[in-house]
């Protein structure tokens, strides 16, 4: 006897039915040529990969190989990258130096811009509040068509609102005027004390160039003037010395002089008879050379033996 169907079969319809029972086969072929892959053919029945789909107890943990440990490297120091870092400490610091001189630039250039964008905003805000005509470089109220054009002629109620409105231009003005005050001010304030510190600067540059006049004046007064001194007094005795060596050279020409002139009368004297008188001998000294057998090379000769 054939038996009920189930109560879960009764709502499907006969294509459920056969989807399911193609999806049921398709699960089991995947299944079985998986179990055909997995399988390990060396090892036994018993070890198969369907014995350890169905129970996963059975499963061994996978042994892994132990991680080997590496050696510490050996300890590195400053001193080993010494080769490298000289060579290029040089180029490294010009590097430094011009990037540094860069980002300083970038940021001056960046600072100044955002000051010049604040300053400008004052006097946007001016002239879109307040009309052009009072910002133009020939406004004078004076003039007639001026006058006008600024004050209207109209009732009280509009001149009212007119004062207002004047009013509120002056107060724009004065508020965006202080504000461009406050913006430079910083500046302002900043080249007032640049130009402080400048002044001391100078001042004391000033009291050292005294000082060290000063110096250079104790110094020339102890020191260079001795020392001028002492080469003048020193050239003053070289001078005097060769004037001493030339007088005595002088000197004793002289007296060489003195000997050869008694020694040639003392011959002459003796060349004369011993009969003769003694005026004749005074006059033969007086004139040596009337002397009818004066000989100049002898008695010059035998002056020098004699003396």
């Amino acid at each position: 006897m054939d038996s009920p169907p189930s109560q879960q079969s009764w709502g499907r319809s006969p294509t459920s039915l056969s989807s399911s029972a193609s999806l049921s086969k398709s699960n089991s072929d995947s299944i079985q040529s998986l179990s055909s892959i997995l399988n390990n053919p060396h090892a036994s029945d018993a070890a198969s990969w369907g014995a350890w789909w169905s129970s996963a107890t059975a499963v061994a943990p996978p042994e892994f190989a132990p991680i080997a440990v590496a050696k510490a490297a050996s300890e590195v120091s400053r001193s080993d990258f010494h080769n490298y870092v000289v060579p290029i400490a040089e180029a490294y610091h010009r590097f430094e130096d011009i990037r540094n001189h860069t980002s300083k630039e970038q940021i001056n250039d960046l600072a100044n811009a955002a000051a010049a964008s604040g300053q400008g905003e004052a006097l946007v805000a001016c002239l879109r509040e307040v009309p052009a005509l009072y910002f133009k470089e020939d406004f004078r109220l004076e003039d007639g068509a001026t006058f006008r054009a600024a004050c209207p002629f109209a009732n009280v109620a509009e001149n009212l609102a007119l004062q207002e409105k004047l009013s509120h231009y002056l107060d724009v003005v004065e508020l965006h005027l202080v504000k461009e005050i406050s913006l430079r001010s910083s500046s302002f304030f900043e080249a007032q004390g640049q130009l402080q510190d400048l002044d001391a600067k100078i001042l004391h540059g000033c009291t050292q160039i005294r000082h060290l006049k000063d110096t250079i004046r104790l110094l020339d007064a102890d020191l260079v003037h001795d020392a001028r001194q002492i080469q003048e007094l020193n050239g003053t005795r070289t001078n005097l010395l060769a004037l001493l060596q030339k007088l005595r050279l002088i000197f004793y020409v002289n007296q060489a002089l003195s000997a050869l002139k008694l020694a040639y009368l003392h011959v002459h004297i003796n060349t004369i008879p011993s009969e003769a008188t003694l005026p004749s001998r005074l006059e033969v000294a007086d004139h040596p050379n009337s002397s009818k057998k004066c000989h100049p090379e002898k008695d010059l000769a035998s002056a020098l033996e004699l003396s």
